[in-house]
C-alpha cells in the first residue's frame, strides 16, 4: 500500500477512469486491450492529456474485449447452465490469464512513480457479467453461488502477485453494497490483505455502515473506511456541482465517452 498512501499523504488526488473517454479521443472508440504495446502507448497518451494520479487496468473490460475476439471461449462457457460455470471457465483460460499479467507488467514498467490498481468485478458483478455474457441471460443467484464465485476470483487474482499492483478495486453491480455481501468475498479479502494492496470497493449505488474492513469506498457519499473516497457525480461534467475532496481521501470520476473534451479539460482544473 505504499505508493497509494504516500500519494494521499502528499495531495488531493484525483483518480480518473477515463477509459470510454479517451478511448473515444485517442484510440477511434476502440481502446487496444489486445495489444499490450498499443495499450501502453495509448495509456501514455491519456495520461499526457488527462494526469489522472492512479492508473487503473479494468478487468471487466478487457475480458470483455478478449470474448469478442475469442468466440471459442464464449462458446465454451455457455456449455453448461450451471450458475458458475461461466466464470470458473473464463477465469481459468490461461491465455487471458498470461494476457492480463503481461498487461500489468507492461503498466508498472511504464508508470512506476504511480499507484497501479486493478480494477476487478465483485464476485457478484463477474458472476452475473460472465453468465449473460456466456447465455444471454440472467442466472438465479444464491448466496453460496457468491461464496464460491469469491473462491474462484480470489484464486484468480493470485496470479497478480508478482504484477507490482498498489490496489486493488472492487466494482460492485448496480445494488447497494452491504457487509453481508462484503462477508461473502472474504476470500478476495483476504488475497489482498496478503499482498499488501490497498483495497476499495467502488458502489455507485451507495454502501452502508459496514465497510470499515475495507481501506475506501467509492460512493456517493463517504463510507467510514481507512480513506475517505468521494465518487464525483456525471452531471459535473456537463456543468454540475462537484462534491469537496474529503479531508485525507481523495476523489474518483469516469469521464463519459462524449463529453467535450474543452469542457474536460477545464472541469479536470477545476477538481484540482
Amino acid at each position: 500500500m505504499g505508493a497509494f498512501d504516500d500519494l494521499l499523504a502528499r495531495r488531493r488526488a484525483l483518480w480518473l477512469d477515463y477509459a470510454d473517454y479517451a478511448g473515444a479521443l485517442l484510440a477511434g472508440g476502440a481502446v487496444p486491450w489486445l495489444d499490450v504495446s498499443a495499450l501502453v502507448a495509448w495509456q501514455r497518451k491519456a495520461q499526457g492529456l488527462l494526469q489522472s494520479d492512479v492508473i487503473e487496468l479494468p478487468l471487466g473490460a478487457v475480458c470483455a474485449a478478449w470474448l469478442q475476439a475469442h468466440p471459442a471461449l464464449r462458446t465454451a462457457m455457455a456449455a453448461k447452465r450451471r450458475t458458475l460455470y461461466p466464470l470458473r471457465t473464463l477465469l481459468a483460460d490461461e491465455a487471458l490469464r498470461r494476457h492480463l499479467a503481461e498487461l500489468a507488467a507492461g503498466l508498472r514498467a511504464s508508470f512506476a512513480a504511480q499507484p497501479l490498481a486493478l480494477a476487478c468485478p465483485s464476485p457478484t458483478r463477474w458472476l452475473l457479467d460472465s453468465y449473460r455474457q456466456a447465455c444471454g441471460e440472467a442466472p438465479d443467484v444464491g448466496d453460496e453461488d457468491i461464496e464460491d464465485a469469491a473462491v474462484y476470483v480470489a484464486d484468480f487474482l493470485r496470479g497478480f502477485g508478482d504484477a507490482g499492483l498498489d490496489v486493488l478495486l472492487l466494482q460492485e453491480a448496480d445494488a447497494p453494497a452491504t457487509a453481508e455481501a462484503l462477508g461473502r468475498y472474504q476470500p478476495v479479502l483476504n488475497v489482498a490483505a496478503h499482498y499488501r494492496w490497498a483495497l476499495g470497493l467502488a458502489a455507485p449505488a451507495g454502501a452502508d455502515a459496514g465497510t470499515a474492513a475495507l481501506d475506501f469506498v467509492v460512493a456517493p457519499q463517504p463510507a467510514v473506511a481507512r480513506y475517505a473516497a468521494q465518487l464525483v457525480p456525471a452531471a459535473y461534467w456537463s456543468g454540475g456541482e462537484a462534491p469537496p475532496c474529503p479531508p485525507g481521501g481523495f476523489r474518483y470520476a469516469g469521464i463519459p465517452g462524449d463529453a467535450q473534451p474543452e469542457a474536460v479539460l477545464q472541469r479536470l482544473a477545476a477538481l484540482r
